[in-house]
């Protein structure tokens, strides 16, 4: 009897650090979305209305806004990986960067020809 109570302490005390760490995961990825949304905003706030693309140096600091987002985001999942989907443990940094630029932002950007190179 007492080590089906211990089991089933254990199994309650796995099932807690699972939940704990995949909130822990989400509330990550919102942080970082909600940080990306920010910085990207905050620089394309400041560009000139009239403008048709990006100098060289604005699209070298946009891109190393969209390379910190994208490393951070595989960060989060590489760090919380055990406690993803079965369909996410898996994912690569590649993965995650081919999502971020397939987003429909990136995808509007390509007009103005900013292409980021991310690795």
């Amino acid at each position: 009897m007492k080590k089906i109570l211990l089991g089933i302490c254990l199994l309650g005390w796995n099932y807690a650090v699972f939940a704990a760490s995949a909130v822990e995961y989400v509330d990550a990825v919102e942080r970082i979305n909600t940080d990306y949304k920010k910085e990207s905003r905050q620089f394309l706030g400041g560009l000139n209305p009239q403008q048709q693309g990006f100098s060289a140096a604005q699209n070298s600091h946009f891109c190393s806004i969209v390379q910190r987002y994208a490393d951070r985001l595989y960060q989060a999942a590489d760090q919380n990986r055990a406690y993803l989907d079965r369909q996410f443990q898996k994912i690569t940094k590649q993965d995650v960067i081919i999502e971020v630029k397939s987003s429909k932002e990136m995808q509007l950007l390509k007009r103005y020809q900013v292409d980021c190179y991310l690795q």
